[in-house]
């Protein structure tokens, strides 16, 4: 006894799991096929396009063509010019040109149409659901033959029916069933009350030993079974044995010329050792089938321009089978039945549902698809791993950050100095409430930039450039005199505060007497420094452009008359 994973009872064979290995290779092959056309499909309508497009440039080269060659004024003359002539053999040999282009263009969209086609493919996908057909039925499934001794090609056909599928198969068999087979050698010591023929009168009903008859045909169906049995191989008198599965049995006589003489009832129990007698024999011959045509539904699966129908119909099949196993099955990743082998022993047959997923890995995403739905694939749910080592997986949650004991400010960048020609782009930095307040550092003073036209001079440090907001300071202004010790010899080029641009030459001073009376200072300003007052020969006169004022002395006043 079969039963499912969790010991209910199993209704099917046990070679179901077998049915759903090649179920699945089956599938993967036709749809592999449909796969490969799909591409073929999409690259001839590119050759196509192609093709179109070259027929589009053969008719704009031939217009091109034509009115480049035709004269653009109508010359009557009775005689063409050598231009005409010129003219007439273009046009000429354009059109054999584009003609031949035409032909093999012709051939190339014959040649392209014939890759568009699908019967091809669905004739492989026929082979493929042959294949499969040929080692096994689906649950459900309905075993039909007949046998004819009589035909041109005489051989054993069974058919499969099932509610979407309908195969047809051709029995591998020996020669004895070549012709009219002894119903001795079928089964011995049959006795059947058969009507017969008398030279006089009507028949009668009378028991007839079959052993040295002969059967000529023999049919099983899904509603009745029925032989033809003849009294000898040649023609003569016979009868047609109907045994239906609900109801009595009936036997119709025949003469030698085929013509219905009689007919009456036959007890089942007469007949029924010989049909199950040939019917094994029969059956015993279902392993060696090839299967001639497939059908879906009314059509025969080459026939159908749709290459996945017939995929899709297997896969439905099965699925609420596999479905089944797979909620009943203790093992995650596993499909999985027991089977009871004695008291107290059971076996478990199982298939690894990873070992089934990388049968298909190959195949397109919308392909894999219908595979998975059957209870194939790897679900979302899986609590343990597809690994033999059948470890627990367990899947931590993502951790979720802690929050920070203290506020953090927002980044403030530094702002660079607006002198500075060149500045390093601001480092943005974070302040925490609880970290002391760093001061900035001071950003260096910005080299000033030298004037043009001056000569190239030992720059000195420029006073820094104002901050922004900061109030204006005020020029202190130069002295209107100083000794000459107290000035250090500092270039033109780097006072810009002196309000003089250009410096006046004031002429040498003229020499004067000892007995003169000392120099008097000019009046010096408020922002003037005091200056000592000292001898004329104490005081030095700076004969220097740079120095603007000179100590003059004084000549004594002369009196007025």
């Amino acid at each position: 006894m079969l039963r499912f994973g969790d010991g209910t009872p199993f209704p099917h064979d046990e070679g179901f799991l077998e049915v759903l290995v090649d179920v699945v290779s089956a599938c993967t092959e036709m749809l592999t096929v449909t796969a490969d056309m799909e591409d073929r499909h999409e690259r001839a309508r590119q050759k196509q396009h192609e093709l179109l497009e070259e027929e589009l440039k053969l008719e704009r080269f031939e217009e091109s063509v034509r009115v480049a060659a035709t004269p653009s004024t109508s010359m009557h003359r009775p005689k063409p010019t050598h231009a005409e002539l010129a003219f007439r053999r273009t046009v000429a040999a354009m059109q054999h040109a584009v003609k031949h282009s035409r032909e093999q263009l012709k051939l190339a969209a014959e040649a392209n149409a014939a890759e568009l086609a699908w019967d091809e493919s669905a004739q492989q996908v026929e082979v493929a659901a042959g294949g499969f057909f040929e080692h096994h039925v689906l649950p459900g499934m309905i075993w039909s033959w007949s046998w004819n001794a009589m035909s041109t090609t005489p051989g054993i056909c069974a058919t499969a029916r099932g509610t979407r599928f309908t195969v047809e198969f051709e029995l591998e068999h020996d020669a004895m069933w070549h012709a009219p087979i002894r119903i001795s050698e079928l089964a011995s010591e049959v006795m059947i009350e058969l009507p017969r023929r008398r030279w006089f009168g009507k028949p009668i009903v009378a028991p007839v030993s079959l052993d040295r008859c002969v059967l000529v045909e023999a049919r099983c169906g899904t509603e009745e079974r029925s032989l033809v049995i003849q009294e000898r191989a040649k023609a003569s008198p016979s009868w047609r044995i109907v045994l239906p599965r609900d109801g009595d049995a009936s036997v119709t006589a025949f003469d030698r010329r085929g013509r219905a003489i009689a007919a009456c009832a036959v007890a089942p129990v007469q007949v029924t050792a010989l049909f199950d007698a040939i019917d094994l024999q029969v059956r015993a011959r279902l392993h060696e089938r090839t299967a001639r045509a497939v059908m879906l539904g009314d059509a025969q699966v080459s026939a159908i321009p749709d290459t996945t129908a017939a995929p899709r119909a297997l896969l439905d099949e099965i699925s609420p089978i596999v479905r089944e196993i797979r909620s009943r099955s203790r093992v995650p990743g596993e499909l999985s039945i027991k089977r009871d082998v004695a008291a107290g022993v059971r076996e478990e047959l199982f298939v690894s549902r990873t070992e089934l997923a990388a049968c298909y890995a190959s195949l397109p995403p919308q392909y894999r698809h219908l595979l998975d739905a059957i209870g194939v694939g790897r679900g979302l749910t899986e609590v343990l791993s597809d690994c033999g080592t059948g470890a627990t997986t367990v899947v931590q949650p993502e951790a979720v950050p802690e929050a920070l004991p203290y506020a953090v400010t927002p980044p403030v960048p530094r702002t660079a100095p607006t002198t500075t020609p060149h500045a390093v782009p601001p480092v943005p930095h974070t302040v925490s409430a609880t970290m002391p307040q760093v001061t900035p550092p001071k950003t260096p003073p910005a080299m000033p930039v030298a004037m043009p036209h001056a000569a190239p001079t030992k720059t000195p440090p420029a006073m820094p450039a104002a901050m922004p907001h900061a109030a204006p300071t005020k020029t202190p202004a130069m002295p209107a005199a100083v000794p000459h010790a107290a000035l250090p010899p500092v270039p033109r080029a780097v006072l810009p505060s002196v309000p003089r641009a250009v410096p006046q030459t004031v002429p040498p001073p003229t020499p004067q007497r000892a007995d003169t009376h000392p120099p008097v200072p000019r009046r010096a300003s408020a922002h003037t420094p005091t200056v000592p007052v000292q001898s004329l020969s104490a005081i030095p006169v700076r004969n220097s452009a740079a120095i603007t004022t000179s100590w003059m002395p004084l000549r004594p006043a002369t009196p007025l008359p």
